[in-house]
C-alpha cells in the first residue's frame, strides 16, 4: 500500500536516523542497540518477599513488622520490637497462554525454589524512647521463564517489507556491512540475507518475494508464518535498611538495595511463500539471541505515623534504580528464494536461490534507569483480632532514561517519554486472627497499563506507532495489566518460632508483535511505503505460587 505517512512518524524516522549516525561516532558498534521496548522490559517488577508479606498482597507500606516491607516502606523496621531470621521457598507453577491469529498455545512449567532470606537485629536503644532496628536481606523479585510458540496464516505484508521500508532510500547497498555508517543492523542483515533488493534505479529498496501474476512481478506477502520464543532469567534484590522507633508514634526509615539482573532470551521466525499448490516453497527466517546482565543501586526513604493505636499511616519514596547493563547479542537471517533472475531475465541457478547472513557478536555496555516509586499507606489495627491494610503505588515509566556508558542520553528516551506515563498499583490486604496462635490473611492488588499514547495501546488491530527494539530484532512486546489474588495463614509454634504459607496466583496481560509499523523515506509522497504490522498476539502470563516461610525471633 502506496499511501503518505504522518508527519509524527517520519520525525520518529528521522531522529533514529541521526541517532544511528551518533551511535556511530560514539563507537557503538550497532544501531537501535537498545530501544523503547527493552527499557520496559527491564522495568518489570512482581510481588516478591516473605509468606506473610505476599499472603496480603503486600499491603505492608504503613504496617511494617516484616522483613519484606522493606520494599514498601524502610521505616516498617522500625516497628520490629525483637531480633528475627526468616527464610522463604517457592513451589511455582507458570502458565503462558499465546493467541495468535485465531490459534492458541500454553506453555507450562513447574519449579521449586529458594525464594529469600531476611535478618533485622536490634541496634540498642538511645533512651526509652527511641530504639533503632536494622536489616539485611536478599529476595528473588521477578522471574523472566517463558517460552511459547505462535503461528498464523497469510499476511499482507512481510518483515522483508519492513525492512525495505526502513532502509534510507539513498543508502548504498556496498556499505551493508554492519559498520552502522547509512542503516541498521536489521538492513544490513535483510540485504545480506536476502531479503531486499534495491530498486531499479538506485533510490529505495523493496521486498525480494515477487511472483508473477497475469504476466508481472507482484510483491506478496507470507502464505503462513511462525514464531518461537524462549525467556530465561530473574531479578534478586539484595536489601540494608535502618529503621528509627520514636515514643511508638513516629517510625522513620532508609534502605538501599542492590539489584542483579539476568535475561536471556532466544527467538524464531519463520515467514513461508508457498503458491501454485505448492511448485513454489520459498521462506525467509530470523534468529536472534540477546543475554543480558546488570547491577543497580537504588535508595528508598520512608515514615510511618501512629496518631492512635488503630491507625497506621505511611509514605515512602524510593529513587529509579539506577542500572550498569552489559548485552551480549547475534542475529542470523536466511532466505530460499526460487523465482530469482539474473540481468537477462533467466532463471538464477538453484544453488544461488539460498543466501545467510549473520550480525557480529555484539558486546555492548549502556546504562539504565528505572522508574522510581511513590507509595502511601493506610492501614486499620484492631489489637490482637486483626487488621486492613491498603497501599497505592505510583511509578513514572516516562522517565526511564538509557544511555551509553559514557553517560549519553540515547535518542529512545525521548519516546519513551511520549509514550509512557505512570503505573499505578493498588494493594489490599486482611489478616484475622480467630485464636492467638493462628492467623488468616487475604490480598488483592491491581497494576494498570503504564502506556499513556492512545496510538500505541490500539492491540486489536495493525500497531500504529513506529517501535524500534534493538539490534536486528523487529519483534517487540508492549506491557498490559496486571491483577494478583492471594491468601494464607500463619501460625507461631511457640514464643520463638513461628511458621507462614501463602498462596499467590499473578495474572499479566502483554501484547507481542513480529514487527511493527514502518514509513519509508522516499521524497515523493505518491511513493511512499507505509508497511502494516499484524496484530498482535495477546500473551497471557499466569503464575500459582506457593510460599513458606519460617521465622525465629530472638
Amino acid at each position: 500500500m502506496r499511501i503518505k505517512p504522518s508527519l509524527k512518524t517520519m520525525k520518529k524516522i528521522s531522529a533514529y536516523v541521526i541517532g544511528a549516525a551518533l551511535s556511530v561516532a560514539s563507537g557503538v558498534p550497532s544501531v537501535y542497540a537498545q530501544g523503547e521496548a527493552d527499557a520496559i522490559r527491564y522495568s518489570r517488577t512482581e510481588l516478591g518477599g516473605s509468606a506473610r508479606f505476599r499472603s496480603m498482597a503486600g499491603a505492608f507500606g504503613a504496617l511494617g513488622g516484616d522483613f519484606s516491607a522493606i520494599g514498601q516502606n524502610p521505616a516498617g523496621l522500625g516497628i520490629f520490637r525483637s531480633s528475627e531470621v526468616s527464610a522463604t521457598i517457592d513451589f511455582s507453577s507458570i502458565s503462558n497462554r499465546a493467541a495468535w491469529q485465531g490459534s492458541s498455545e500454553t506453555f507450562n512449567k513447574n519449579k521449586l525454589l529458594f525464594t529469600g532470606i531476611g535478618y533485622v537485629g536490634s541496634w540498642g536503644k538511645a533512651n526509652e524512647d527511641v530504639s533503632v532496628n536494622f536489616g539485611l536481606g536478599a529476595k528473588r523479585v521477578l522471574d523472566y521463564e517463558r517460552s511459547f510458540r505462535i503461528a498464523g496464516g497469510e499476511q499482507k505484508f512481510s518483515v522483508a517489507d519492513y525492512v525495505a521500508a526502513q532502509t534510507p532510500g539513498k543508502a548504498n547497498p556496498s556499505h551493508f556491512n554492519y559498520n552502522g555508517l547509512e542503516s541498521s543492523w536489521l538492513t544490513d542483515l535483510g540485504y545480506n540475507a536476502g531479503w531486499i533488493a534495491q530498486l531499479p534505479g538506485g533510490y529505495g529498496f523493496e521486498s525480494i518475494f515477487k511472483y508473477k501474476q497475469n504476466g508481472e512481478y507482484q510483491i506478496f506477502g507470507p502464505s503462513s508464518t511462525a514464531f518461537d520464543l524462549k525467556e530465561t532469567g530473574h531479578v534478586w534484590n539484595y536489601d540494608f535498611g535502618l529503621g528509627i522507633n520514636i515514643q511508638d508514634t513516629w517510625y522513620l526509615g532508609a534502605s538501599m538495595t542492590y539489584s542483579d539482573l539476568q535475561f536471556d532470551t532466544n527467538t524464531f521466525y519463520q515467514e513461508n511463500f508457498s503458491f501454485n499448490n505448492g511448485a513454489i516453497n520459498d521462506y525467509l527466517k530470523l534468529e536472534n539471541t540477546l543475554s543480558t546482565s546488570g547491577g543497580g543501586l537504588n535508595i528508598g526513604i520512608g515514615a510511618i505515623y501512629r496518631p492512635a493505636d488503630a491507625v497506621r499511616i505511611g509514605l515512602s519514596y524510593y529513587t529509579p534504580t539506577w542500572y550498569w547493563m552489559k548485552s551480549y547479542y547475534r542475529a542470523y537471517g536466511s532466505s530460499y528464494y526460487s523465482q530469482g533472475v539474473d540481468s537477462n531475465g533467466q532463471p538464477l541457478p538453484e544453488n544461488l536461490y539460498f543466501m545467510s547472513s549473520q550480525t557480529p557478536e555484539s558486546y555492548n555496555t549502556y546504562q539504565m534507569s528505572s522508574p522510581g516509586r511513590f507509595v502511601a499507606s493506610l492501614a486499620v489495627v484492631a489489637g490482637k483480632i486483626g487488621l486492613l491494610s491498603m497501599d497505592y503505588e505510583l511509578e513514572s515509566y516516562g522517565q526511564i532514561k538509557l544511555k551509553d556508558e559514557n553517560g549519553t542520553a540515547y535518542v529512545d528516551n525521548k519516546f519513551i517519554s511520549e509514550d509512557f506515563g505512570s503505573r499505578h498499583t493498588i494493594r489490599l490486604g486482611g489478616e484475622l486472627r480467630p485464636i492467638s496462635r493462628l492467623s488468616l490473611r487475604a490480598g488483592y492488588s491491581h497494576t494498570s497499563n503504564p502506556i499513556k499514547n492512545e496510538k500505541l495501546k490500539a492491540f486489536d488491530g495493525s500497531a500504529q506507532v513506529t517501535v524500534f527494539p534493538m539490534g536486528a530484532m523487529p519483534h517487540y512486546e508492549l506491557p498490559g495489566n496486571s491483577y494478583t489474588v492471594t491468601g494464607g495463614l500463619g501460625y507461631r509454634f511457640t514464643r520463638n518460632l513461628s511458621g507462614d504459607l501463602a498462596v499467590i496466583y499473578r495474572n499479566e496481560k502483554s501484547y507481542y508483535y513480529t514487527f511493527g509499523r514502518m514509513v519509508s523515506d522516499d521524497p515523493n509522497p505518491a511513493n511512499v511505503l507505509e508497511v502494516e504490522s499484524p496484530a498482535p498476539a495477546k500473551l497471557t502470563r499466569s503464575n500459582f505460587r506457593l510460599a513458606m516461610t519460617m521465622s525465629y525471633r530472638f
